[in-house]
C-alpha cells in the first residue's frame, strides 16, 4: 500500500491539499525521517489539527503505519518503542561517582551528562563529513531535483495596507518602532489560520503567543520572519530558527560576526590603517586619512565595541558555555548546542524585535534562568511562542491569544491571561445560561398562547424576538 492509498483509507475527510502535502513532504524528505517522532513533527500535527476528534493514540498509530510504509517496513529507531536490555558487562557506579570533579559546582546547578556541550572527536568528524559530502555529492549527480523545505509548502499570508504608513515609507519618513498589522490572513492549502485579525506589537513590550498545538503559532511567526507580513523597514528584526552552520568559526567570533554594524567599523579601520602604512601613499593622502581614522575611532569609541568580546562572552557563559568551550569552532559541537549559538547571536545583535520559538526547548535550568533574567531587561520588543507557562510569567507584559481565526490581547503575564480567560468564560456562560432560561421562558408562552386570538399580537412578537435572539 501507498502513503497516499493509506491516507484515502484511514482519513477520507483529509483535505486532499493537506493529504498532497504529508504525501510529498514524507517521499520527497525520507532518508531524514529516522524515527516515529520525525513523522508526528512533520506532519502529524498537520493530520490531527485537519480533523475533528482525531486522539493523540490514533495519530501515533497512523505516524507508525506511515513510518513503516515510508521505510517498506524495514527497522527504525523510535525511542517511544525503546526497551530495556542486559548490559554487556558489569558496571561500578560508585567508582564512576568517585572519578566525577564536582569541584566548584553548586547543588543544583551540577553539571550533568546531558548539560555538558557535546564535543566530538575532530578526526572522526572530518572523516564523517567527507563520508557525507561524497554520499550527498552522488546522490545529487544522481537526482538534480531540490528537496523542499518542510514549511514552504502551502502557507500563505495576506493583510490590509495602511495608507499613513505606506506613505510614510515610500517618503522615507518612518521613525515609529510601534507594529500594527490590520486585517491579518494566514491560510495552509485550504485551512485558515487567521481570518481577518489584527496584531499591535507597542515597542519596548515583551509578547507571548499562545493557544493550542496545531493552531498555526509557528506559521504566524515564520510569516513575520519571512516578511510575506510586512513590517516598517526602519524596524530591524531578527528570528532564532535554525542552529548555526558547524565550521571551524570559534564560537566567540561567530556571535561577534553577527554585529554587522561592528563588522563594517572594523573593516573600514583595517582599510584605512592599511592605506596609511601604504608606500605608494603620499603625504597629503596619509593626513586626510589620517583625519578619517580619528573620525572612525570616535564613532567605534560611542559605539562601545570595546565592550563587545566581553558583552559575547558573557552572553555565551549565560547559556552555559564555559571560557573554553567558547574558542571551540561551532562544528566540534551538537545542533542543540549550535542552536544556542544562534539563540546567543540574537541576543548580542539586540534587534528591534525579536522573534522566538520555544526557545527553553534547547536549554537546561540555568540557562533557562539566566535567560528569563536577561529578557526581563530587553530594551526592545519581544514577540515568543512558548508552552512554558513559568517563562511566560517570568518574561511577558502581555499575552496574545490565537483561537478561532483571530487574535485577542491582554495585559500581563500568563497567570494574569487564565485569570482573565476564566472570568470571560465564567461570563460567557452567565450569558448563555439567562439567555437560554429566556428563550425556555418565550417559548412556554408562545406554546401557552399560540391559539389564542387576544393574544396573537403578543405570541408573534415572541415568535420574532425568539428569532433575533
Amino acid at each position: 500500500m501507498t502513503i497516499d492509498g493509506y491516507l484515502k483509507n484511514t482519513f477520507p475527510s483529509l483535505p486532499d491539499e493537506i493529504k498532497d502535502y504529508v504525501t510529498s513532504v514524507l517521499t520527497e524528505n525520507a532518508e531524514e525521517f529516522t524515527s516515529v517522532e520525525d513523522i508526528y513533527e512533520a506532519v502529524g500535527e498537520h493530520i490531527q489539527s485537519s480533523i475533528n476528534g482525531l486522539s493523540d493514540e490514533a495519530i501515533n498509530e497512523a505516524c507508525k503505519k506511515l513510518m513503516h510504509l515510508l521505510h517498506d517496513g524495514k527497522a527504525v529507531l523510535s525511542t517511544s518503542d525503546s526497551h530495556s536490555r542486559k548490559l554487556d558487562e558489569t558496571m561500578y557506579m560508585s567508582s564512576n561517582v568517585a572519578t566525577t570533579d564536582t569541584d566548584g559546582l553548586d547543588s543544583i546547578w551540577m553539571r550533568s551528562a546531558k548539560d555538558a556541550p557535546s564535543l566530538v572527536d575532530g578526526k572522526k568528524l572530518e572523516k564523517a563529513l567527507a563520508k557525507t559530502k561524497e554520499k550527498n555529492d552522488k546522490r545529487s549527480a544522481q537526482d538534480p531535483v531540490v528537496k523542499r523545505k518542510l514549511f514552504d509548502v502551502g502557507a500563505t499570508a495576506s493583510q490590509a495596507a495602511n495608507r499613513r504608513d505606506t506613505k510614510l515609507e515610500a517618503s522615507g519618513q518612518a521613525n515609529t518602532m510601534d507594529i500594527k498589522l490590520e486585517n491579518i490572513d494566514v491560510s495552509f492549502g485550504t485551512k485558515e489560520l487567521l481570518k481577518s485579525a489584527d496584531l499591535s506589537l507597542v515597542y519596548g513590550r515583551r509578547y507571548g503567543l499562545v493557544g493550542r498545538n496545531g493552531i498555526g503559532k509557528t506559521t504566524l511567526l515564520k510569516m513575520i520572519s519571512s516578511k510575506q507580513l510586512t513590517i516598517p523597514s526602519n524596524i530591524s528584526m531578527l528570528s532564532v530558527e535554525q542552529e548555526v552552520e558547524g565550521d571551524d568559526t570559534p564560537i566567540i567570533d561567530s556571535v561577534l560576526e553577527s554585529d554587522v554594524k561592528r563588522q563594517n567599523l572594523l573593516g573600514r579601520e583595517k582599510s584605512l590603517q592599511d592605506a596609511i602604512n601604504s608606500s605608494s601613499t603620499t603625504d597629503n593622502e596619509k593626513i586626510q586619512l589620517s583625519t578619517q581614522l580619528t573620525a572612525l575611532y570616535q564613532e567605534i569609541q560611542a559605539a562601545e565595541l570595546d565592550k563587545a568580546p566581553a558583552a559575547a562572552a558573557s552572553i555565551l557563559f549565560g547559556l552555559g558555555f564555559s571560557p573554553e568551550d567558547q574558542r571551540r569552532p561551532t562544528k566540534e559541537f551538537s545542533g542543540g548546542w549550535r542552536m544556542r549559538v544562534a539563540l546567543a547571536r540574537a541576543l548580542f545583535v539586540k534587534p528591534d524585535l525579536l522573534l522566538l520559538d520555544e526557545p527553553t526547548n534547547m536549554l537546561d535550568m540555568k540557562a533557562i534562568y539566566w535567560l528569563e533574567n536577561h529578557l526581563q531587561g530587553w530594551p526592545s520588543t519581544i514577540f515568543v511562542v512558548s508552552h512554558d507557562r513559568n517563562f511566560l510569567n517570568m518574561v511577558c507584559t502581555d499575552v496574545i491569544h490565537l483561537h478561532s481565526k483571530r487574535l485577542d490581547q491582554y495585559r500581563g503575564n500568563y497567570d494574569n491571561f487564565s485569570k482573565a480567560m476564566y472570568e470571560k468564560l465564567t461570563q460567557q456562560q452567565r450569558e448563555y445560561e439567562a439567555q437560554l432560561q429566556l428563550r425556555q421562558h418565550t417559548q412556554e408562552f408562545i406554546d401557552k398562547f399560540r391559539y389564542n386570538a387576544k393574544r396573537a399580537p403578543m405570541v408573534q412578537s415572541r415568535i420574532k424576538m425568539l428569532e433575533r435572539l
